[in-house]
C-alpha cells in the first residue's frame, strides 16, 4: 500500500514542481520587459514565451492542488456550538445569532479543494492575456541576422524536452494522476507554439514578409486557452462540485485537445459528458443527424467560400488588374465584380490617383532614408568660422541628397569636384488601363525604376557641364528639360508611370569653395549692412537738421511777436499819455512825478530833514532800526 501511494505521490509532486517552474519562468520574461533593456523584437518573443509559461502554469498548479485535495480526502466538518451564554438585548442577539451562523460555514470552507485551483488557474491566464496584448502590437525592428538564427534553434530545442515530457504524462495512468491525459495534451500547447515562434523567427532571417502570421497565430493559440481557462474558471465558481474523491481538475482544454493529426473523437465526448452532466447525447437524433450532415456542411462551405473569392468589391479609391487562367483580361475599377475564383481568376491591386514623392538619392546598404534631427544653432560672427551646425552646404550629411562628379578647373589645370543635389520626383501610376497592365506586368519597384532611369539621366548631365556651368546655370530651364526627358524615357520603356514635378530643393558646390563662398556672402553682407548703416546715419541727420531748423523758426516767430506785442503797449501808452497831457498839463505831470515817486521810494526807508530847523533846535536822529520787544509781566 505505501508503494502504491509512494507512485502516485511522485507524479503529483511533480506536477506542482512543474507547474511552479512554469509560472517562475513566466513572471521572469514578464518583469524583465517591464524592466526595460531590451528591443523590439527580444520584447516581443519574451512577451510571448511569458504567456505560454503562465497557461502551462496555471493548468499544472490548479491540476496539483486538485490532485493534493483528492488525495487527502474529504474535510471533516467542524461543529461549532454556544452553551451557557448570557442572554443580550434583542439586537446583540439577533447579531449573535448571524455570527453563530455565518462563522462555522466560514470555518468549513475547503480552501485548498474548492478554491486554490479556481485561483491558480485565473490569475495567470489573466497576465498571459495582458501579455500577449503587449506583444500583439510590436511588430517594428529588424533584428540582427544572428538574432533570427539562435531564437530560431533555441525554439526548436526547447519543444523536445517539453514533447519528451507530454510523452511521458501519457503513459501514465489514471490511478497514478487522473489529470495526466488533460496535461498531456495542455503540453501540446507549448510545443505547437514554439514551433510557430521558431518558424516565424526564421521566415524573418530569410526575408519573408509572412512571419509576422507565424508569430500572430502563436498568440492567438496562447489567448485561446488562456481565456477558455478563464471562462472554465469562472463558469466553476457556480456550478455544483463533484465529491473529493472523484474531482478532477477544470483546466482541461477542449482548444489543446484539438492539437491531434486525427479527427476529433464525438464518441469521447458523449462519455465526457455523459459522466459530468448525466447526458446521453447518443440518444439525441438532432444530434446524429447534425453528425451525419456534418461532413457535407463543411464541404458545402468549404465550396461556398472557395466561390466567395471570385467575388470581389473595390473601394472608389482602388482599381485591379484581373488575370483569368494567367491572361490579363479587363482593369476593375470600383464597385463590385464577380469573376472565376482563385487560382483560376487573379487581382493584382494597382494604385489610383495616389501621388508620391522620391528623393533621387542612393544608399549602398539599401536601407531607408532618414532625415537627421536638427541641431541647435550655435552663435558666430559674419566673418568667423560657422559653426558644425551650420555646415548644411559643405561638410553636413544629406540623407535625401545625391552626389556626383562635376569637371572643373583649378590652377590651370582639369580635375572633378564633386557636386549634391537635392532632387525630388512626384508621381503617380498613369489612370488609365493601359498604365496599369504596364505597372503591373513591365515594373516591379515605382520608386526603384524612377531612381535608376534619374540617377543615369544626372550622370550624363553633370559630365557634359563644369561646376561653373552648373550652379550659375538657370534652374528653371534645367527642370524643365530634365522632366520632359524623364517623361520621354519612362514612356519608352512601358512603365505606365506618370511623372507630374520635378522639384530641385538645392545644387550645393564641392567643400573645396566653401572657403570662397563664404568670403562671397560675408562680403555681400558686409556691403549691405554698410548701405544700411550709411542711409540710417543719412536719414538721422536729415532728421535732426529738420528739428533744428524747426526750433529755430519757432524761436524766431516768438521774439518777433514778442517784441511786435511790447511796441503795441508802448505805443498805446504813449497814446494815453499825450491825450492826458492835453488835457491835464501840469497837473499830469506833477501827479505822473508823484506816481513815479511812490513806485521809487515804496521800498525804501526814508529821512526827511526840515531845513528851517536852527542850531539851537537840532534833533538827535537814533537811526538804529526798531525792534519791538515783548511785553514784560507785571
Amino acid at each position: 500500500m505505501s508503494s502504491t501511494n509512494e507512485r502516485s505521490s511522485r507524479p503529483l509532486s511533480f506536477s506542482s514542481l512543474s507547474g511552479n517552474v512554469f509560472l517562475g519562468a513566466g513572471l521572469v520574461l514578464f518583469c524583465s520587459v517591464r524592466l526595460g533593456g531590451l528591443s523590439a523584437y527580444a520584447a516581443r518573443l519574451a512577451y510571448e514565451l511569458s504567456a505560454l509559461s503562465l497557461i502551462c502554469a496555471a493548468g499544472f498548479l490548479a491540476a496539483s492542488f486538485t490532485a493534493a485535495a483528492r488525495a487527502r480526502g474529504p474535510v471533516e466538518r467542524i461543529l461549532y456550538s454556544r452553551h451557557g451564554a448570557k442572554p443580550l438585548p434583542v439586537v446583540f442577539e439577533k447579531l449573535r445569532s448571524a455570527y453563530d451562523r455565518i462563522w462555522p460555514e466560514i470555518m468549513n470552507i475547503d480552501w485548498r479543494g474548492d478554491w486554490y485551483a479556481i485561483f491558480a488557474a485565473l490569475w495567470p491566464s489573466v497576465l498571459a492575456l495582458f501579455a500577449l496584448t503587449l506583444a500583439w502590437p510590436i511588430v517594428g525592428g529588424k533584428p540582427p541576422a544572428a538574432f533570427d538564427q539562435w531564437s530560431t534553434a533555441a525554439m526548436f530545442l526547447a519543444a523536445f524536452p517539453i514533447l519528451v515530457y507530454e510523452r511521458h504524462l501519457a503513459q501514465l495512468s489514471a490511478a497514478q494522476l487522473p489529470e495526466a491525459p488533460s496535461l498531456q495534451f495542455l503540453l501540446r500547447v507549448p510545443v505547437l507554439v514554439l514551433i510557430l515562434l521558431g518558424l516565424s523567427s526564421a521566415l524573418r532571417w530569410l526575408g519573408i514578409s509572412e512571419w509576422i502570421w507565424a508569430g500572430h497565430l502563436a498568440d492567438i493559440t496562447i489567448a485561446v486557452v488562456a481565456v477558455e481557462f478563464i471562462l472554465r474558471s469562472a463558469a466553476y465558481i457556480f456550478i455544483p462540485l463533484s465529491p473529493i474523491k472523484t474531482r478532477q481538475s477544470h483546466t482541461d482544454s477542449v482548444f489543446a485537445r484539438l492539437i491531434r493529426l486525427r479527427l476529433p473523437d464525438l464518441d469521447a465526448l458523449n462519455h465526457a459528458i455523459h459522466e459530468r452532466f448525466g447526458i446521453d447525447l447518443t440518444r439525441s437524433w438532432a444530434l446524429a443527424f447534425i453528425q451525419r450532415a456534418m461532413l457535407p456542411l463543411l464541404v458545402a462551405t468549404a465550396v461556398f467560400c472557395w466561390l466567395l473569392t471570385g467575388v470581389t468589391a473595390l473601394g472608389i479609391n482602388e482599381r485591379a488588374v484581373y488575370e483569368a487562367f494567367g491572361r490579363p483580361r479587363a482593369v476593375f475599377t470600383s464597385g463590385l465584380h464577380v469573376h472565376l475564383p482563385w487560382p483560376f481568376g487573379v487581382l493584382r491591386p494597382v494604385e489610383y490617383g495616389m501621388v508620391h514623392e522620391i528623393p533621387i538619392v542612393f544608399s549602398a546598404e539599401g536601407d531607408a532614408i532618414v532625415e537627421a534631427a536638427p541641431k541647435p544653432m550655435e552663435k558666430s560672427t559674419v566673418e568667423g568660422i560657422p559653426p558644425p551646425s551650420a555646415d548644411r552646404l559643405w561638410t553636413a550629411d544629406h540623407p535625401s541628397e545625391a552626389s556626383y562628379l562635376v569637371a572643373s578647373v583649378t590652377n590651370g589645370k582639369q580635375s572633378f569636384e564633386v557636386a549634391d543635389i537635392d532632387l525630388r520626383i512626384i508621381y503617380r501610376i498613369g489612370l488609365s488601363d493601359r498604365d496599369a497592365r504596364d505597372v503591373v506586368y513591365n515594373v516591379a519597384s515605382p520608386d526603384s525604376i524612377i531612381r535608376a532611369t534619374s540617377g543615369r539621366m544626372l550622370a550624363r548631365y553633370f559630365a557634359r557641364y563644369t561646376i561653373a556651368d552648373v550652379l550659375g546655370q538657370n534652374r528653371e530651364a534645367f527642370v524643365r528639360g530634365f522632366e520632359r526627358e524623364l517623361r520621354a524615357r519612362l514612356a519608352s520603356l512601358d512603365t505606365g508611370i506618370e511623372i507630374m514635378a520635378v522639384v530641385v530643393e538645392a545644387i550645393h558646390p564641392p567643400a573645396a569653395a566653401a572657403a570662397s563662398y563664404q568670403g562671397v556672402e560675408a562680403a555681400a553682407i558686409r556691403s549691405q549692412a554698410a548701405i544700411a548703416t550709411a542711409q540710417a546715419s543719412a536719414i538721422s541727420q536729415i532728421s535732426d537738421a529738420q528739428q533744428e531748423a524747426a526750433r529755430i523758426q519757432d524761436d524766431a516767430n516768438a521774439a518777433a511777436a514778442e517784441r511786435v506785442g511790447e511796441a503795441q503797449t508802448a505805443l498805446t501808452l504813449f497814446a494815453g499819455d499825450h491825450e492826458a497831457h492835453l488835457d491835464g498839463g501840469a497837473a499830469f505831470l506833477f501827479e505822473r512825478r508823484l506816481e513815479h515817486l511812490n513806485k521809487d521810494l515804496s521800498g525804501m526807508s526814508l529821512t526827511i530833514i526840515d531845513h528851517r530847523i536852527t542850531h539851537d533846535n537840532t534833533l538827535t536822529l537814533d537811526l538804529r532800526p526798531f525792534v519791538a520787544t515783548p511785553d514784560l509781566p507785571e
